[in-house]
Formats: C-alpha cells, sequence, structure tokens
C-alpha cells in the first residue's frame, strides 16, 4: 500500500537510525553528510509516492551543475538508491527504473607524484633530521603508508624482530551532521577495508631509526608518548616542512601515490604492490598507477612484429 503525504527527508531521518545500529561510526557520519548536506536540501521535501526515475535523474544533473564530481555523485547516489529500493520492498512506493545516465566527469584530477630531485630533498632533510614527526613522512614514502595508519600507529604495531609493521587500524576525526546538533570526534578503528589490515616488511635502516625512539610499546610513534597527533596537525606540519624546503606544497597522500609509482617503475609485480597498498584489489593498483607510456607501447608493437614475422 502506498502511503500517501510521507515526506522523503522524515524517511532518510528513520534510515539514518536505523544504519547507525548495523555501521561503523566513520561510516555513519558519511552517510549523516550525504543525507544533510546533499539529499534532503535538494529532494527531502518530495512525498515518496511522488519520486520517480525522471525526478531523481534530474537529481544527478543539478549535482552535476554544482560542480560535484561523478564519484561523489555516484556516492550520494549510492544511499539514494538504497533508500528507494527498501521503499520498494516495504511497498511504500511503486517500482521504477533505478539506472540513470551521468554527465561526463570533467573534474581531471592529476595525480601528483613527487620528482627524483623532491624526493632526494625530502629524504636527505628527514635522515639529517630524524625526529619521530620525520619518521612517519618517511614511512609514508618508504612503505605508502595513509595518514590516518601513520597517525595511529604505535611502537606495538612493529614487530623488530622480524621488522615488520603490522598496519591494523587507522585514526581520524569524523564529522557527525544530525538533525537538531553537529559536532566532530576522533576516532581510532579499523582500517575501511579487510585488505587494508596488513604486514609490511621494513627495511633495516627504518627499523635502526625507530629503535632509537622506542621507549614503550603502549606510545604512539609520531609523538613517543600515550597522546595521538591526528591528521590535520600533522598535515600542518608536514606543509611547514615543504615551505621550510622550498618545495612546491602538495598533498601528504602524494607520498603513498609516490610510493606506488617507484615500486611500478622498479617493474615490482602488481600483486604484491596492490597488497602492499592495502587495495582491496588489483584492480584498484591497475587503474591507478599502471600507465604504459609511449616506449613501452612501441616496444611491444615491434616485440608483435618480430614475433610475427621471424
Amino acid at each position: 500500500m502506498v502511503i500517501k503525504k510521507y515526506k522523503y527527508e522524515k524517511y532518510l531521518y528513520k534510515w539514518l537510525l536505523n544504519k547507525r545500529k548495523f555501521v561503523k561510526e566513520s561510516t555513519y557520519a558519511n552517510y549523516s553528510n550525504i543525507v544533510f548536506k546533499y539529499i534532503i536540501p535538494y529532494i527531502g521535501n518530495y512525498y515518496i509516492n511522488s519520486i520517480n526515475h525522471d525526478i531523481l535523474q534530474n537529481y544527478i544533473f543539478i549535482l552535476s551543475d554544482n560542480n560535484l564530481s561523478n564519484k561523489t555523485i555516484k556516492d550520494i547516489m549510492l544511499i539514494v538508491k538504497s533508500t528507494i529500493k527498501q521503499l520498494f520492498y516495504d511497498n511504500k512506493i511503486k517500482i521504477f527504473n533505478l539506472k540513470f545516465y551521468y554527465p561526463k566527469d570533467n573534474k581531471n584530477k592529476k595525480m601528483y607524484v613527487l620528482s627524483k630531485n623532491e624526493q632526494n630533498k625530502l629524504m636527505e632533510y628527514i635522515l639529517n633530521n630524524i625526529n619521530n614527526k620525520n619518521i612517519g613522512i618517511l614511512l609514508s614514502l618508504m612503505l605508502g603508508l595513509r595518514i590516518g595508519e601513520v597517525c595511529a600507529l604505535k611502537y606495538s604495531d612493529i614487530d623488530f624482530k622480524r621488522n615488520i609493521i603490522h598496519i591494523n587500524k587507522t585514526l581520524q576525526r569524523i564529522y557527525i551532521k544530525e538533525n537538531k546538533k553537529s559536532y566532530t570526534k576522533i576516532i581510532i578503528t579499523e582500517p575501511k577495508s579487510i585488505n587494508s589490515i596488513r604486514d609490511i616488511p621494513v627495511n633495516e635502516n627504518i627499523i635502526k631509526n625507530l629503535k632509537k625512539f622506542n621507549k614503550s610499546k603502549d606510545y604512539y610513534i609520531l609523538t613517543n608518548n600515550n597522546k595521538y597527533i591526528e591528521p590535520r596537525v600533522y598535515r600542518s606540519y608536514f606543509n611547514n616542512l615543504l615551505k621550510k624546503l622550498n618545495i612546491n606544497h602538495f598533498s601528504f597522500h602524494s607520498l603513498r601515490h609516490t610510493f606506488a609509482t617507484n615500486c611500478i617503475s622498479l617493474n615490482i609485480d602488481y600483486k604484491t604492490v596492490s597488497e602492499l597498498l592495502g587495495h582491496s584489489n588489483i584492480n584498484i593498483t591497475l587503474n591507478l598507477y599502471v600507465h604504459p607510456n609511449i616506449s613501452q607501447k612501441r616496444k611491444c608493437i615491434n616485440m608483435i612484429y618480430k614475433n610475427i614475422t621471424k
């Protein structure tokens, strides 16, 4: 039975409350932000029995006109589709087509990779000025760690006998927006996917530097005490270091991109690179980092020619 005069906004509140019972707090924070920032202001005022394919397709165009990337729009639509499907199953609305057209994404975000000169400059400074904060930068550049993983890392996560770092948690500040209030909080949780929980072998020289500061297993590596540094504060330290070294600004995440690119350029097999990065599947690694250049393509064509004509 179709319910009349029941607004989509009201249903979204109930959907969020129910989701909170079953998902991680960080996931709930992401859901709530999307719902209150992008869904309710645009289509929350519709009565649920009036929502149809044309309304949602037009909604996608509106989001695109507001300069949102296709990835963001698809993240938003995942929630919309989930709630609409539930309304179908509950016989609250009639079934309609949930296949939509997404405009061409004009946002060409180029992944930044440090030049050899930038890598050398950064490495030289860090190795000559070893401290806890600089070790974190070293770990990201040499092991491809994410900033949240670095911030959550404790000495207890390091096996000094086997020279292995266990990556099993991440630290982040989440923003939770609810109907009548919004707030932020720091959480330390397992990484976003099971593949992000991983063991990474560490170069002996890096282990030696880590041993210099190891006072307690319960201490965070970036502070050498029981208090953490959150990502935004650590980013600020990193940005100031770039200024000090007169290196053009780039994001902290570019250290991870640089690690992956270096692996590929050294012909490390893709499966190994994918597991070191903690990607959920090898296709993510291939799509992000494996881009043959013209010389590699030329080599391929010449090899095919020789193989056929020999």
